[in-house]
């Protein structure tokens, strides 16, 4: 079995992931789900929001440190995205809540347990060269979408709360829906010297995850149109991850007929 086979066959098992049902100590009715995977998030985010600061401070320091000296730092940084996501794959989809008991959201669990893993091999056979040369200005659409990822403005309402301190304290670091625009939005930046599988596959688990989110509005109570709002820098970037091999083909195609 071809290489390019075995990879379709993983983004297959990806998107099946969504179908996989969450798991509870105490049965719930299909139509409950949404309130478990809700009380799941509250639960976990109140456990290991204590980290936040010291992800977003270690980002900022990685990320100096990467734009002058990426191809020397390109397998730590490969490993920190990758203890990142499978920390995200176990704390934040397993927790032991009021109602529910234990409970596993294994679909979103096994997807980013894969990412994870991506990153890992790559830890181990690095492809990504993160040298970022001069780009043409509209590759650097994404760095606006990253920065409110980063930041992810939201009070405990889950209303708008534009406190600049959130830029240290967010769920940034903590949670996999405001990290993954960061990642992609930098592998974007670098390719096409990037890990094109690893790309994908992150970019095709942010983009459903974040399709997931957005069905929350009508789904999930209590979710807001600021949450939705907050979550459209995973969608966006995610899809712009799957679709910028196939914008730079264009581009380029474009380009050639110019010049004749």
């Amino acid at each position: 079995m071809g290489a390019d086979r075995k990879f379709m066959i993983i983004l297959v098992t990806v998107f099946l992931c969504t179908f996989l049902p969450t798991i509870a100590s105490v049965p719930f009715p299909a139509e409950e789900t949404p309130l478990v995977i809700k009380e799941v998030i509250l639960e976990t985010s109140k456990m290991y929001m204590w980290l936040s600061p010291v992800v977003h401070v270690s980002t900022v320091i990685l990320l100096v440190a990467l734009y002058g000296y990426g191809r020397k730092l390109g397998r730590i940084v490969d490993a920190y995205f990758g203890i990142l996501f499978l920390f995200f794959a176990f704390a934040q989809h397993i927790a032991v809540t009021e109602h529910y008991g234990f409970v596993a959201v294994t679909g979103n669990l096994v997807m980013i347990l894969i990412v994870g893993l991506f990153w890992m091999w790559e830890t181990y056979k690095p492809r990504n060269e993160y040298a970022f040369h001069r780009l043409p200005m509209w590759r650097y659409w994404v760095l606006p979408f990253a920065f409110i990822a980063f930041w992810f403005p939201v009070g405990a309402d889950l209303g708008p709360d534009l406190n600049p301190i959130l830029l240290l304290t967010s769920s940034y670091g903590v949670a996999f829906c405001p990290t993954t625009p960061v990642v992609v939005a930098i592998l974007t930046l670098i390719y096409p010297r990037v890990n094109k599988h690893l790309l994908t596959v992150t970019s095709l688990t942010g983009f459903l995850i974040g399709l997931f989110n957005a069905i929350s509005l009508v789904v999930m109570p209590g979710y807001t149109l600021w949450m939705l709002f907050l979550h459209v820098p995973l969608i966006i970037v995610s899809l712009y991850g799957l679709l910028i091999p196939r914008i730079m083909i264009d581009r380029l195609s474009s380009l050639r007929s110019n010049g004749d």
